[in-house]
C-alpha cells in the first residue's frame, strides 16, 4: 500500500513572508518620514533665536574654524558638524542645511536602531522602535514644547535621546540566540559607535551611557568578553578619529569646553530634575503595577518570576537615568524618549510570564503611557512643518530676511513665542535692521560679534567669523560672572560688536545682555566706540 504524501508545513510560507515584510515595511516607513522632512524643507521657525546658533556653528566649521580651538562650544559638536556638512551640500548655504543634517543623522541612527532592536526583539517591536526613533530625529519641535512651536532649537537633545535609547536596548536586553564570537564583535562595534556619537552629541548622554553599560554588566544582560570590549573601544576611537579628521576636533579642547560650561551652571538643574520626575512618575508607577501583576500571575501559574524582577530593576534604571539626563537639558518635562525602553524590556519575558492577551494588554498600556504623547506631538509637529511649506517658499514681505543665507528662514507673523529680545514674529524685522546697519559700515573681510544669545550676522552677510569667543552666550549656562572668557579671548579678533536693544514687554533673555555688559563693558568702552544706534541695535566699532 502506498503511503499518502506528507503535506508541506503551512506555517513556513507566512513566517518567511513575515520575516521579509517587517524590514521592508520599516524601511518604507522611515523613507516616507524622510521624504516628508525633505519635501517640507525648513519648517516655519516659531522660536527662532536658538536656530541662529545652529547656523553660526555650522558656518564657523564650514569656514575652517574648529570647535574647542577657535571658539568655545558648551554643547557637543556633532550637530554643528552635521549642519556644516549640510551647508557643503548647497551652492548657497541656508537653513536647509539643518534639513540635510537631519537626513544624515537619520541614515546613521535608523540602521543602528533596527540592528540593535531586531537582535533582541520580535520584528514588530523592532519596527515600532525604529520608526519611533526616525520620528524623533525628524520632528521640528523641542522636546517638552507644544507641537505648534516649530523650531530646530535643542536638536542635539533629540539626537542624544535617539542614541541613548538605542544603547539602553543593547545593554539591558539579552540578544536572542547564542552569543557567537562574530556577534560579540558586532555588538561591541555598535556599542562603541553609540558611545562615541553620544560623546560628541552631548556629555550628559555619554555619561549616562557609560553608567548604563555598567548596569548591563551587573545585571548580566550585556555579555562580558574581551572581544566585545575590544570592539567597543575600537569603534569609539574610530568616532574620535573621524571627528578629528572631518572637523579638526581635539579631545583636549572639547573637554576644556565641557569643564568651562559645567563651572558656569547653577542650581536650576535641580528644578528641572524634579519637574521631569513629577511628569514621568506615572509611567514608573504604571510599569511597577504591570510588572507586579504579571509576577503575581506567573506565580499562580507556577512559572518563575525571577525574569520579571530583572525587568523591574532595569526599568527603574531607565527611569532614573532618563530623569537625570533630562535635568541637564532644558524644559523637557515628560518628553523623555528613552522611556520607550521600559515596555520593550517586557517583550522577551512575556511569553513565559503571562497569557498572550494579558501580556499584550499590559504592554500596550505601557507603550501608550511612555511614548504615546511624544509620538503624537512629534507627528503633529511634522504635519505643521509640511503644512508650512508654502509659507516658507513664499513668505509675506514682513517676514523675509534680507540675506541669501536666510532666504528660507521664515518666522510666522503671528508667532507669539517670547524669544530672545523680541516676540518671535518681530525677529525678522530685528535681524533685517541689524543687517542693514552692518551693510552701511562693515567691509567684506570684517568680523562681527554680538552681545547676545547668538550671532546671526556672520552667516547672514557671509563675513569671516570672529575667533576666540563662545558659540553662544547664556548666563548661568555657558558663562557667569566668575567663569567666562577674557575680553581678549571674546573680542580680540572682532572689528564690530552688535548689542540688541531691550524693549519693555517684548522677548526674554535680557539678563544675558545685562551680564555681558557688566563683564565686558570696561573693555568695550576702552577699545570700541558707538557708531550707530537704531531701534533694535547698537553698533560698536573698534578704535584700538
Amino acid at each position: 500500500m502506498t503511503k499518502p504524501a506528507t503535506a508541506p508545513p503551512v506555517a513556513a510560507a507566512p513566517e518567511v513572508r513575515g520575516h521579509r515584510l517587517w524590514p521592508a515595511g520599516t524601511l518604507a516607513a522611515v523613507l516616507g518620514l524622510a521624504g516628508l522632512w525633505w519635501w517640507a524643507g525648513p519648517a516655519p521657525m516659531s522660536a527662532p533665536w536658538d536656530v541662529f546658533i545652529l547656523l553660526d556653528g555650522g558656518y564657523r566649521i564650514t569656514e575652517g574654524q574648529v570647535p574647542g580651538t577657535d571658539f568655545a562650544n558648551p554643547i557637543g559638536p556633532l550637530v554643528y558638524g552635521l549642519v556644516s556638512v549640510g551647508m557643503r551640500m548647497q551652492a548657497v548655504p541656508s537653513l536647509s542645511a539643518v534639513v540635510y543634517a537631519g537626513l544624515l543623522f537619520l541614515a546613521i541612527a535608523a540602521p543602528l536602531a533596527w540592528f540593535v532592536a531586531r537582535r533582541r526583539l520580535p520584528a514588530a517591536a523592532a519596527a515600532g522602535f525604529t520608526v519611533f526613533t526616525a520620528l524623533l530625529v525628524l520632528a521640528a519641535r523641542p522636546l517638552g514644547f507644544s507641537p505648534w512651536i516649530t523650531t530646530y532649537a535643542m536638536l542635539y537633545n533629540r539626537y542624544g535621546w535617539v542614541l541613548y535609547s538605542t544603547l539602553l536596548l543593547l545593554v539591558l536586553i539579552r540578544p536572542r540566540g547564542p552569543l557567537t564570537a562574530r556577534r560579540a564583535v558586532t555588538d561591541g562595534l555598535v556599542l562603541g559607535l553609540l558611545l562615541g556619537l553620544m560623546f560628541f552629541a552631548k556629555a550628559n548622554f555619554f555619561a549616562a551611557g557609560v553608567v548604563a553599560v555598567v548596569a548591563g554588566l551587573v545585571l548580566g544582560t550585556l555579555p562580558r568578553g574581551v572581544r566585545l570590549g575590544a570592539a567597543a573601544l575600537t569603534a569609539f576611537l574610530g568616532v574620535v578619529a573621524v571627528m578629528r579628521l572631518a572637523f579638526g576636533i581635539r579631545l583636549t579642547g572639547y573637554l576644556a569646553d565641557l569643564v568651562h560650561a559645567g563651572a558656569s551652571q547653577g542650581g536650576q538643574r535641580l528644578g528641572m530634575l524634579l519637574t521631569s520626575a513629577a511628569y514621568t512618575a506615572p509611567v514608573l508607577l504604571l510599569a511597577v503595577s504591570v510588572v507586579g501583576a504579571l509576577a503575581v500571575r506567573a506565580r499562580r501559574r507556577g512559572l518563575p518570576a525571577r525574569p520579571l524582577a530583572g525587568v523591574a530593576v532595569a526599568a527603574g534604571f531607565v527611569w532614573v537615568s532618563s530623569v537625570l539626563v533630562a535635568s541637564a537639558n532644558t524644559a523637557e518635562h515628560g518628553d523623555l524618549p528613552a522611556l520607550v525602553v521600559i515596555p520593550l524590556l517586557l517583550v522577551p519575558v512575556l511569553p513565559a510570564a503571562a497569557p498572550r492577551a494579558v501580556g499584550v494588554a499590559g504592554l500596550a498600556v505601557l507603550v501608550a503611557a511612555a511614548v504615546g504623547p511624544i509620538a503624537g506631538k512629534d507627528a503633529l509637529s511634522l504635519v505643521r512643518a509640511v503644512g508650512g511649506h508654502e509659507s516658507v517658499a513664499s513668505p509675506p514681505v514682513s517676514q523675509r530676511i534680507d540675506s541669501p543665507g536666510l532666504r528660507d528662514f521664515v518666522v510666522p507673523a503671528d508667532a507669539r513665542w517670547q524669544t530672545a529680545y523680541r516676540t518671535a514674529g518681530a525677529v525678522p524685522a530685528m535681524i533685517d535692521d541689524g543687517i542693514a546697519v552692518l551693510r552701511r559700515h562693515a567691509g567684506p573681510a570684517d568680523t562681527v560679534s554680538t552681545l547676545a544669545l547668538a550671532n546671526p550676522f556672520s552667516f547672514a552677510l557671509s563675513l569671516p567669523p570672529a575667533a576666540g569667543g563662545p558659540l553662544w552666550w547664556d548666563v548661568g549656562i555657558s558663562f557667569d560672572a566668575s567663569t567666562h572668557p577674557t575680553p581678549e579671548q571674546a573680542f580680540g579678533t572682532t572689528k564690530w560688536v552688535m548689542i540688541p536693544r531691550v524693549v519693555d514687554g517684548q522677548g526674554c533673555c535680557t539678563e544675558t545682555v545685562t551680564a555681558l555688559r557688566q563683564i565686558y563693558g570696561p573693555y568695550l568702552a576702552q577699545h570700541f566706540t558707538e557708531v550707530e544706534t537704531t531701534a533694535d541695535w547698537v553698533l560698536l566699532g573698534r578704535t584700538r
